[in-house]
């Protein structure tokens, strides 16, 4: 995957354009418009962008826009190789077994810490010549005479853009004044993450899950190195444990020990990696939810990233989809000067592939993630049998990767 992110950039016209997030979407729509010419001003709440959250998996087509931006290379370099998916029954019976070489020679993942992520993209945002408000917390976009107003936080001046970019989340504060139906729904199940270390490399390679029913999930990923300035520069891996959000509190009342036993009794494997969580201060709880909004756009404002199609983390796509939202916006503005058209054609270009992973990831997550019993039975029963058929494991395959734009055809175009 080597063709270039703009078939001409000095082709476009150039606009003063807001991007309100400093996360994955809205650093590498940032990146991609900068270099197209455009004036992008970044505006990000946090003061001093750093390392937070676990692990995230980054996919074949995240890696190829990546490739796009020169950081492939140094996300390479901090994350770790993830070359299948193996999932488990307590029994150690595989239900899922997945390389991504049987889909594309040469073709992988790599597991990496979401602040390595974050600080590889931030390097380049702040070397590219972009105008960073880092600690503006913008509350406002509103249009008018055909341009954008943003205004800061309690502050009495507006700030006049030809478009603005929506990347504040999936809990945005800024979705609701955008004049586009759309719904969230927050999903009853969370689940803890901590970073780990594994120095005799255990657990490199795959991202291994275990699975009894639906209702116990435990998943373990290597994510390299921890992002600067940590001192443990050796592998780490990444472990989520499913966790309804009702259940919670009463989960951590029961006491570290009780839910180490849990853990175990489904993976005895993860002994030396529980012996490192000294207390619960260590796991970090994160609530998913799922958005829905069609279009992504109107008039002159777009919203990308998670703030406009979260899902749940079953299928690993988030920060996968939020790369790519960067790059077709970026080459949906070479391809047409005009802002309105533009942004028409990016959410007609991204709507098979964002539809497919929003109904393949709802399906999904009950399957993995509920208080069933008959959907995981069946999940057991059949997934090995499918991950065998050449036809549907291909299916599977690239879903995985994230190259699927349909439930029966459609592939996404990046070259």
């Amino acid at each position: 995957m080597s063709a270039p992110i703009l078939s001409d950039p000095g082709s476009s016209r150039s606009h003063a354009i807001a991007v309100i997030g400093a996360g994955t979407a809205g650093m590498a729509a940032s990146l991609f418009l900068s270099r197209a010419g455009h004036r992008v001003t970044l505006f990000e709440r946090v003061a001093a962008p750093g390392p937070v959250g676990a692990g995230l998996l980054i996919q074949p087509t995240g890696l190829y826009v990546l490739e796009q931006l020169g950081l492939a290379a140094p996300v390479r370099a901090c994350g770790a190789r993830v070359d299948r998916l193996l999932g488990a029954t307590p029994r150690g019976r595989n239900v899922m077994d997945l390389r991504y070489a049987d889909l594309a020679p040469g073709w992988h993942g790599i597991g990496i810490h979401r602040g390595a992520l974050s600080d590889t993209l931030w390097s380049a945002v702040q070397a590219a010549g972009i105008t960073l408000r880092p600690g503006a917390a913008v509350d406002m976009v509103e249009q008018r005479d055909g341009h954008v107003r943003i205004r800061q936080h309690a502050a009495a001046i507006f700030e006049r853009f030809d478009l603005a970019v929506v990347a504040d989340g999936t809990f945005s504060q800024l979705r609701a004044q955008i004049a586009i139906p759309h719904e969230i729904t927050v999903y009853p199940w969370g689940a803890w993450w901590t970073i780990l270390r594994d120095p005799d490399l255990r657990f490199q390679g795959a991202l291994r899950q275990r699975y009894r029913r639906a209702a116990q999930m435990l998943g373990v990923m290597p994510v390299g190195q921890l992002p600067a300035p940590a001192a443990d520069a050796g592998p780490h891996v990444t472990l989520f444990w499913s966790v309804r959000r009702n259940a919670e509190a009463a989960l951590r009342a029961r006491g570290l020990e009780a839910w180490k036993d849990e853990v175990l009794a489904l993976a005895p494997e993860a002994a030396p990696l529980l012996a490192q969580v000294a207390g619960f201060d260590q796991l970090t709880f994160a609530t998913y939810a799922d958005v829905r909004m069609v279009p992504w756009h109107h008039q002159r404002v777009v919203v990308v990233g998670d703030a406009a199609h979260a899902t749940s983390p079953q299928l690993g796509q988030g920060a996968n989809l939020a790369l790519i939202d960067a790059l077709v916006l970026a080459r949906c503005l070479a391809a047409q000067p005009e802002i309105i058209p533009a942004l028409a054609a990016y959410t007609a270009a991204r709507r098979a592939h964002l539809n497919y992973y929003q109904s393949a990831s709802s399906l999904l997550t009950p399957i993995f993630q509920s208080d069933a019993w008959l959907l995981p039975l069946l999940r057991d029963l059949l997934m090995p049998l499918a991950c065998r058929l050449p036809g549907v494991r291909g299916q599977m395959l690239s879903t995985l990767a994230g190259s699927k734009a349909g439930w029966l055809w459609g592939s996404l175009q990046l070259e």
